[in-house]
């Protein structure tokens, strides 16, 4: 071997044992505090340094851990409440690193996994780990819901929202920990036979500790947080059941072969709330009516095709103004509604039987894909007419008016949104949350909030629509970015807005090419960190706490919930 090649192959050598050796680091966050935390009592306030910030933060001391309270806006790791757990052996640290891939692995497979990670405070070791709370599920995808907490010692549950809190969901808890069987009505099987599989590999058997109940499909979802293994799951197959079966849908549809539902009658008033299983596809044809009244509604876990046609379009309606919309729960599957008429509907708040389902919107699609298409909404009172959550949907040539709150909420969901008119939104016109959407050639008129918004980390472009009369036209925050080309803002109060409003996040962006501001009271309201670009130059004028001037303040409108 000469010496050229002796040289190559010593070098590849060290090449090889200098990746190895970086594959293998354990990489840890090295965090300073101007507090011991093993000397922390309750309500201490203490402060946390990390690249060169400093973060005050309220102590409280438990048996075997702390928890942390972020104060002044700041946050560690964008969290505001969070949770140490000292590390003092190597088993305990290898514990640790399973259970920080076990929750990244449920997160890849998309059910609830909460963030961990190991940090070092003045050279010990802890387990970091994100509270328990309505962060929590947002950032899992999900609409805020109800928590439930096993107490595994004598097995009873307590709830983050008592009020709203039944015994039927416990039940159906405790009988699957006593028996691991699942009642479907109740609980997402698929969900938790991921979670156990999942499981097994780190931890034998391991017994979810939280249990979340999605407000939207009714089911329980698993979720495993803290630093205690209970291994109390049985090591058995699971098994499901159906503890009663839902027919009611039967006395207005007609079941045509095995998996299609057809109205009985063109005229149908429906007095109760319908739940459609899965399994089915419903079917409305050009000149069907469905007159919802006496607070009824239509949640189905089956897709859609509404098939209207121009000269006879299908309608949903409430003669009495009592109607609580419809709700598609599809998993994977896809709707197509075109040539609806939709009105006089409010959101679906149930405090009969099944009194967890308590969704924003009247017309609400959830998971899979949907296309809307030469449809009308029109008199929605709502905090959504429309919502869109984990899905992907298409909005065209479709007006949006009179709508009590926002018109179009769509939540960690992609679309295209083209030739569409909003008007009179009592809050927003179009707002997304996680997701991303291209919006062309519509129109925007009496809006009273935001026209168009992009919040939590979204992408969202616009190109060659009209705002007009409107309080704000175009807003990023919370980390998001908006494209705006060819666009005409006319008599608003604000044009552009980019700011941060939740402390998990950081600042907006907007970049407009070939806009016109017409008559606007403030051009930019940019905060600062954010920014604002138009035509490839940057706004240089800024303002502080931008939020304070919002929401109601001093321009646009207070954001509306239910609860």
């Amino acid at each position: 071997m000469n010496k050229r090649k002796l040289a190559f192959s010593i070098l590849a050598l060290l090449i090889v044992f200098t990746n190895c050796s970086v594959e293998k680091k354990d990489f840890i966050d090295e965090i300073d505090t101007n507090k011991s935390i093993n000397e922390i009592e309750t309500n201490d306030i203490i402060s946390f340094y990390i690249e060169n910030d400093t973060i005050r933060v309220r102590a409280e001391k438990e048996d075997f851990y702390f928890k942390f309270l972020c104060k002044e806006g700041k946050r560690i790791y964008r969290k505001k409440k969070f949770i140490l757990y000292p590390i003092l052996t190597e088993t305990d640290l290898t514990k640790a690193q399973k259970i920080i891939a076990f929750n990244k692995e449920l997160k890849e497979s998309n059910l609830i996994g909460v963030v961990t990670k190991i940090i070092l405070i003045k050279n010990k070791k802890y387990l970091f780990q994100e509270k328990i709370g309505k962060r929590l599920i947002e950032s899992n995808y999900r609409r805020e819901g109800i928590i439930l907490k096993i107490d595994t010692v004598e097995q009873l549950l307590e709830s983050t929202k008592r009020e709203f809190f039944n015994a039927e969901f416990s039940n159906s808890i405790l009988q699957f920990i006593n028996s691991d069987s699942l009642n479907t009505n109740y609980i997402n099987a698929n969900e938790f036979k991921i979670f156990k599989k999942i499981s097994n590999k780190y931890f034998r058997n391991l017994l979810p500790n939280y249990f979340y109940i999605n407000p939207i499909t009714f089911k329980i979802e698993p979720i495993f947080s803290g630093f205690t293994i209970n291994n109390n799951l049985k090591n058995k197959k699971i098994t499901t059941f159906s503890s009663e079966e839902f027919t009611n849908y039967l006395n207005y549809f007609l079941e045509e072969d095995s998996n299609i539902l057809t109205l009985k009658n063109k005229y149908s008033v429906i007095n109760q709330k319908l739940l459609i299983p899965k399994g089915y596809h419903v079917i409305l044809k050009n000149g069907d009516i469905i007159d919802l009244v006496n607070n009824s509604s239509i949640l189905s876990f089956s897709s859609f095709t509404i098939n209207g046609d121009k000269n006879e379009l299908v309608e949903i309606q409430s003669t009495d103004s009592t109607g609580q919309g419809i709700h598609i729960i599809q998993e994977n599957n896809s709707s197509k509604i075109n040539y609806l008429k939709f009105s006089n509907q409010f959101s679906l708040i149930d405090t009969s039987k099944y009194n967890h389902w308590n969704l924003p919107s009247a017309f609400t699609i959830y998971g899979g894909q949907i296309s809307v298409n030469n449809c009308t909404f029109k008199n929605i009172k709502s905090e959504d007419a429309i919502n869109f959550f984990r899905c992907e949907y298409e909005f065209q040539n479709t007006r949006i008016e009179n709508t009590f709150s926002d018109a179009l909420d769509a939540d960690f969901s992609n679309g295209f949104i083209s030739n569409c008119k909003f008007i009179n939104s009592g809050n927003d016109g179009v707002d997304i949350s996680g997701g991303n959407l291209n919006v062309k050639e519509c129109g925007f008129s009496s809006i009273k909030d935001k026209a168009v918004s992009a919040g939590e980390k979204s992408k969202l472009s616009i190109t060659n629509s009209v705002i007009k009369n409107s309080s704000m036209g175009l807003i990023s925050k919370d980390l998001s970015e908006l494209k705006s080309l060819n666009n005409k803002i006319i008599n608003c109060e604000i044009g552009y807005c980019a700011f941060q409003k939740k402390g998990e996040f950081g600042p907006g962006e907007i970049f407009s090419n070939d806009d016109e501001i017409t008559n606007c009271s403030v051009n930019n309201l940019i905060e600062y960190n954010s920014s604002l670009t138009i035509n490839g130059e940057k706004v240089k004028v800024f303002q502080n706490n931008v939020i304070d001037y919002l929401y109601g303040k001093k321009y646009g409108k207070a954001t509306f919930k239910k609860n």
